[in-house]
């Protein structure tokens, strides 16, 4: 029986929740439109420079292990 750590069970939700479209990775839109949703202060360049801090490789793309490292980083 394979043990479930319930921490990465509700990343990966929280990922899978944000990747509106279901391709498997968040979009700069994806996440300006949660974070606007959570605190509408947020200005486009703050909200590009914390996309950008957890985009690790820079390809315009928050992968799954990408989002995992900024939800537990360490």
């Amino acid at each position: 029986m394979q043990h479930i750590d319930p921490v990465q069970n509700e990343i990966e939700e929280s990922f899978e929740s944000i990747d509106q479209d279901g391709n498997h990775c968040i979009e700069f839109a994806e996440f300006s439109g949660l974070m606007r949703k959570i605190d509408r202060t947020h200005s486009a360049s703050a909200l590009r420079a914390r996309f950008d801090a957890i985009d690790t490789n820079h390809d315009g793309r928050v992968t799954l292990q990408e989002f995992r490292e900024w939800c537990a980083p360490g």
